[in-house]
C-alpha cells in the first residue's frame, strides 16, 4: 500500500507540474538530455548546465570542474555534428570556465578561436557574446587595457543592436558607460548610461539599481550633486524593492556616501560607508573592504581625525600586502594626507616619490591624477613650499576642468589663494579666492538642492505608493464579482476534475491491489517449494555431519593408538636391547647397542608425546629437548658435573621434522657428554632452538669442552653419529655444519614446515 500511495504522489505530482512554469534547475536539464534526441539538442542542453554551473555565485571548484565536464562532452559531441556555431558556443563557455578559475591566458586563447571561427559565419549576436567575454579578462586599472575592454564592449554593442536584442545591446551599454566612468571621461559614460537605461525600460528591467548607481556617481563626481544624491537614493530604494543583498549593494552605499561626503555632510557620509562595509566583511570581498575603507578614511580627514585616519590605512596595507596601481596610489595619497595633518613631514615625505612616479605613469586627464595632485599641494603648503604648492595648484586645475569636477576644483582654488598670498602674488590671490567663493556658494546651492532632491524622491516615493494603493482598491472593486464568478466556475471544474480523477486512480488502486494479491499468492507458492527443499538439505547435510563427526572420532583414536603401540615396540625393542646386553662381552657391541637405546629412546618420546597431545601432528620441542635431557641426565653418570643452558623458541614442529631433529639432538648431546670434558671437569652445554626470518629455524649445541683432537677432522674420521647428523640434515632440507672455536659446535639450519 505504500507503493501505491507513492505511486498515486507521483502522478499528481506530475499533473501538477504540467501547469506550473519550466524548471530550469539542474535536475530538469538532466532529465531533458536523457530524452534528447537530436546531437545539436544534447549540445544544447550540456552547454545551459554549463552556464549553470559556472555562473553559480561564489568560486567553487567542483561547479567549475562539472562545467568544464558538460562542455567536454558538448564538444566531442559536436565532433561528429562538425557544426561551426556550437563549436564557437564551447570555446565560448570554454572561457567563461577558464576566467571563473583565473586561467586568464587559456580563456583568452579559447576566445581567440570562437572569434576566428565566428567572424565569417555571420553571427552577429554569438559574435558580439564572445567580444563581451574578451572585454571581461581585460584590467581597468592599466589604461591600455581599459581602451581595449571599450573597443571589445563597443564592438559587441553594435552587433546586439544588428540583431535587435535590446537586453543584451543595454548591458553592454552599461559596462561600456562604467568602463568610461572608470577612464575619468564623465561625458561619455553618461550618454551611454542613459542609452542603456532607456532600453532597459523598454524591455520592462525592473532591477535598474547599478544603472542608477553609476548615473549618481558620475553626477556626483561632475558637480550635478542633486541628481547624483536623487540617483543614489533610487538605487538604494531599487536595490530594497528587488530584495537584492548581493556584493553590488556594497557598491551602491559606497557611492552613496561618496555623495553625501562631496556634500559635507559627514555624519550621513559614515553611515553610508559603514553599511557598504558590512556587506564587504559578508562577502569576505578584500577589494570592496579596501576601497570602502579608503573612502572612511577621507571622512576622518574631513572631520579632524587623522590618527584614526592612519590607523585604518595601517590596517589595509596590512591586509592588502600586494596592491595593485590604483590601490597603490590610493593608499599612498592618503598616507601623505595623514602624516601631513599629524604635521609628521619627514614621514610624509617618503611617499612623495611614489606619487610622482605614478603621475607619470598616467595621462594628463585621468581621473586619479586629481587625488595624486590634491595630496601633493596639502603636503607642499604643510611644509611652506609654495612654489611646489602653486605648480600642482596649475596642474590640477588644468584635470578638473577638463573632466568637470567642480568640488575638486573649488578646494583647489582656496588652497592656490594660499599658495599665491604666501608668494606675495596677491592679484593671482585674489583671482583665485574670488573663484573659490563663487564656485562654493554655487556648492552651497548645490547641497540645498540636494536636501530638496531628497525629500523631492522620498515624496515621489510616498506618493506613487499611495496612488498604488488607491488603484489597488478601486481594481479590488471592480473585480470582486468577476472574481466570484471565476471562482465559482473554477470551483465547478476543479470538482469535475476530482471525481474524474479520483474515479481513475480508484480504479487504477483496485486494478494494482488484485494484480499484487495475484502475485503474492504465487509467490507464497513458491517460497513454500523452496522452504521445504532447504529443510529436506538440511536434514541430509546433518546427517552428514554426524557421520564426519564420528569418523572424525575413530580417526583421532586410531592415530592415537598407533602413537601408543610404535612407543610401546620401541620400549619392548629397547628391554630387548638391555637383555642382549647381559649376554655380551664385547665392550664394542655393548657400546653400540647402548647408542641405539638412546636413539629409540629419543624417538620413543617423540610418539609419547602425540599420544599424550591433543595435536597429534605437532610436537611442542621446548618440552620435549627438556623431557630428552632428563632421559640423558638419568643414563649417564658424567651428566651431574655438566649444565646445560637451554635457549629454546616456543616452536611446534610436525612429527616428520621432529624425529631428525630429536636423533641429531641426541647425537650431539651424547657426544658432547662422552668426550667434550675430561672426566672430573665441569662444562656447559648450550641447547638453542632460534626463530630467523622466512620461518627459518637455527638449531645450535654447542659446549666449552676440549675440543677435537690435534689433527682430527669430524668429516672423514668421524664415528656413525656423524654420518647420521648429516643424513638427517639432508633429510630436513637444510645444512649442517661442526665448528670448534673454545669447544665443539653442531649447527643445523633448516626451514619449518608450515600447514
Amino acid at each position: 500500500m505504500y507503493r501505491l500511495a507513492l505511486v498515486f504522489l507521483m502522478m499528481l505530482w506530475g499533473i501538477l507540474s504540467c501547469m506550473g512554469q519550466p524548471d530550469t534547475s539542474v535536475p530538469i536539464l538532466q532529465h531533458k538530455l536523457l530524452n534528447a534526441n537530436a546531437d545539436t539538442q544534447k549540445i544544447n542542453i550540456l552547454l545551459q548546465l554549463a552556464d549553470v554551473y559556472v555562473g553559480k555565485k561564489g568560486e567553487n571548484t567542483a561547479d567549475l570542474d562539472s562545467g568544464l565536464l558538460y562542455i567536454g562532452q558538448a564538444a566531442r559531441i559536436n565532433y561528429r555534428v562538425k557544426d561551426p556555431r556550437w563549436e564557437a558556443r564551447c570555446y565560448y563557455y570554454y572561457a567563461k570556465a577558464y576566467r571563473e578559475k583565473r586561467m586568464f591566458d587559456e580563456g583568452k586563447t579559447a576566445l581567440l578561436k570562437a572569434r576566428t571561427i565566428l567572424e565569417p559565419a555571420d553571427l552577429p549576436g554569438d559574435l558580439g557574446d564572445v567580444l563581451m567575454e574578451y572585454g571581461d579578462c581585460y584590467s581597468i586599472d592599466e589604461e591600455s587595457q581599459l581602451k581595449e575592454k571599450i573597443r571589445l564592449y563597443e564592438q559587441a554593442g553594435e552587433l546586439y543592436h544588428r540583431t535587435g536584442d535590446k537586453k543584451k545591446e543595454a548591458y553592454a551599454l552599461k559596462m561600456t558607460g562604467d568602463c568610461y566612468h572608470c577612464w575619468g571621461k564623465f561625458k561619455e559614460a553618461l550618454v551611454l548610461l542613459n542609452k542603456s537605461l532607456a532600453l532597459y525600460k523598454e524591455t520592462g528591467r525592473k532591477d535598474l539599481q547599478g544603472v542608477y548607481d553609476l548615473l549618481g556617481i558620475i553626477a556626483t563626481g561632475t558637480g550635478d550633486y542633486s541628481l547624483g544624491m536623487t540617483y543614489g537614493l533610487m538605487a538604494v530604494k531599487t536595490a530594497e524593492e528587488q530584495h537584492d543583498s548581493s556584493l553590488q549593494l556594497c557598491t551602491i552605499y559606497n557611492r552613496l556616501g561618496i555623495t553625501y561626503y562631496q556634500l559635507g555632510d559627514y555624519t550621513h557620509a559614515q553611515e553610508s560607508l559603514r553599511k557598504a562595509l558590512k556587506i564587504a566583511n559578508r562577502y569576505k570581498d578584500t577589494v570592496s573592504f579596501l576601497m570602502v575603507s579608503t573612502n572612511i578614511v577621507g571622512t576622518y580627514l574631513k572631520t579632524g581625525q587623522p590618527e584614526a585616519a592612519l590607523a585604518l590605512l595601517n590596517k589595509i596595507v596590512e591586509i592588502y600586502r600586494q596592491p595593485i596601481f590604483k590601490d597603490r596610489l590610493w593608499i599612498s595619497a592618503n598616507m601623505v594626507k595623514c602624516y601631513s595633518a599629524m604635521h609628521q613631514y619627514d614621514k610624509a615625505k617618503a611617499f612623495i616619490p611614489q606619487l610622482q612616479s605614478l603621475s607619470r605613469q598616467m595621462s594628463a586627464y585621468n581621473y586619479y591624477q586629481t587625488m595624486i595632485y590634491e595630496a601633493l599641494v596639502q603636503y607642499y603648503l604643510a611644509t611652506r613650499q609654495y612654489i611646489e604648492a602653486s605648480y600642482y595648484c596649475s596642474l590640477q586645475d588644468n584635470v578638473c576642468k577638463n573632466i568637470g569636477l567642480v568640488n575638486v576644483l573649488s578646494q583647489n582654488y582656496l588652497r592656490w589663494f594660499q599658495a599665491d598670498s604666501a608668494l606675495k602674488n596677491y592679484p593671482a590671490a585674489i583671482k583665485h579666492y574670488q573663484e573659490y567663493k563663487i564656485m562654493n556658494d554655487s556648492i552651497f546651492h548645490v547641497a540645498k538642492a540636494g536636501q530638496i532632491a531628497r525629500l523631492q524622491v522620498q515624496f515621489d516615493i510616498d506618493k506613487k505608493d499611495k496612488d498604488i494603493r488607491l488603484q489597488q482598491q478601486n481594481i479590488e472593486l471592480l473585480t470582486r464579482q468577476g472574481q466570484l464568478q471565476q471562482s465559482a466556475l473554477n470551483q465547478a471544474r476543479l470538482t469535475r476534475n476530482v471525481i474524474i480523477t479520483g474515479a481513475f486512480m480508484l480504479l487504477l488502486l483496485l486494478v494494482l491491489g488484485f494484480n499484487r494479491y495475484l502475485m503474492k499468492q504465487q509467490n507464497n507458492k513458491q517460497l513454500q517449494q523452496k522452504q521445504d527443499e532447504i529443510y529436506q538439505q538440511n536434514l541430509a547435510l546433518q546427517r552428514l555431519i554426524t557421520t564426519q563427526d564420528k569418523l572424525l572420532e575413530e580417526k583421532e583414536w586410531l592415530v592415537k593408538e598407533i602413537h601408543h603401540r610404535v612407543k610401546n615396540n620401541l620400549q619392548i625393542v629397547m628391554s630387548l636391547l638391555n637383555t642382549q646386553v647381559a649376554y655380551l662381552h664385547d665392550a664394542d657391541a655393548v657400546k653400540a647397542i647402548s647408542e641405539s637405546k638412546h636413539r629409540m629412546q629419543a624417538i620413543s618420546l617423540i610418539h609419547q608425546k602425540l599420544y599424550q597431545s591433543e595435536n597429534m601432528a605437532l610436537i611442542d620441542m621446548p618440552t620435549y629437548i627438556r623431557e630428552l635431557i632428563g632421559y640423558l641426565k638419568d643414563n649417564f653418570e658424567e651428566v651431574q658435573r655438566i649444565y646445560f643452558d637451554l635457549q629454546i623458541t616456543p616452536v611446534q614442529l610436525d612429527v616428520s621434522q621432529a624425529v631428525p631433529v630429536g636423533l641429531i639432538l641426541n647425537e650431539a648431546l651424547t657426544n658432547a657428554i662422552k668426550y667434550a670434558f675430561n672426566k672430573n671437569g665441569q662444562g656447559t652445554v648450550i641447547i638453542s632452538l632460534l626463530r630467523q626470518p622466512e620461518d627459518q629455524l637455527i638449531l645450535s649445541v654447542s659446549d666449552n669442552g676440549q675440543g677435537f683432537p690435534p689433527g682430527f677432522d669430524v668429516f672423514t674420521q668421524g664415528s656413525m653419529g656423524t654420518r647420521l647428523m648429516e643424513t638427517l640434515a639432508e633429510q630436513l632440507e637444510g645444512t649442517i655444519s661442526i665448528q670448534e672455536d673454545e669447544g665443539v659446535s653442531v649447527i643445523v639450519s633448516f626451514k619449518q614446515q608450515i600447514g
